[in-house]
């Protein structure tokens, strides 16, 4: 791995480690953090282009900035995730336009690292069910005051979250449900700035996780372990 490589990742993982620790812990990432690190990257970048001249990879290093700037800012207008998840992406792109991890389908690093998270994200779905699954095996009415619900939509809410005690006191867990004519529905909303009250001590919540954390586990997975949406079509294709 090229020195300049190392100092990009170094200052990527320091970058993502603390705007996502910080996110977990406050639910806000300084401005001042994408840009002084996205200031040192985009230095450390236009070097990088300016030794290589007008070669292709400078060429791929510009469209990697420009798509994955577009595509990050794309998502966060259209309210799928947060402002600094958007500043994150952005900022990988400028420090680390391209790399080639295993079985990469493309090299726009910010892409991939964004593909995986969300990828290592399905982790939580599939925990949630598991969870919901062996407290139904126990006995436990995790749909009490639910029961009019179709049993997909139950089946659904299994996946996202659970029923919590105490859950006005739950901090960072957002609302699975809603009151409507009287009656308690679940809801399903993916738009970052829903957050409905919630209104008893015992209701079903689903975990504010913040995205920046998968975004970080992604980078890391994709520079020491590969693409690994690259890697599952290898697989099925027994490339």
């Amino acid at each position: 791995m090229l020195t300049l490589d190392v100092i990009r990742i170094a200052l990527i993982l320091m970058m993502m480690c603390y705007a996502s620790y910080s996110d977990f812990r406050f639910r806000e990432v300084s401005d001042k953090l994408w840009v002084l690190c996205g200031s040192i990257g985009a230095i450390i970048t236009a070097y990088d282009f300016m030794t290589a001249g007008l070669s292709n990879y400078t060429f791929l290093g510009l469209i990697s900035i420009g798509v994955s700037a577009a595509l990050a800012f794309g998502l966060y207008y259209a309210r799928l995730y947060g402002g600094a998840d958007a500043k994150a992406l952005t900022a990988i792109s400028v420090i680390m336009p391209i790399y080639w991890p295993a079985a990469a389908i493309h090299p726009f690093t910010a892409i991939h690292s964004f593909m995986n998270g969300l990828l290592i994200s399905a982790i939580l779905p599939v925990s949630f069910a598991i969870y919901n699954l062996i407290r139904i095996l126990k006995g436990d009415n995790i749909f009490e005051g639910l029961e009019h619900e179709h049993v997909l939509r139950k089946a659904l809410a299994c996946f996202f979250g659970t029923l919590c005690d105490n859950a006005k006191a739950k901090k960072f867990w957002m609302p699975m449900e809603e009151v409507l004519e009287g009656k308690r529905k679940f809801t399903f909303n993916i738009l970052v700035d829903f957050e409905p009250q919630i209104d008893r001590d015992r209701a079903w919540l689903t975990p504010g996780i913040p995205l920046l954390i998968f975004i970080t586990c992604g980078f890391v997975v994709s520079v020491f372990y590969g693409d690994l949406l690259g890697l599952m079509l290898h697989k099925l294709l027994g490339a």
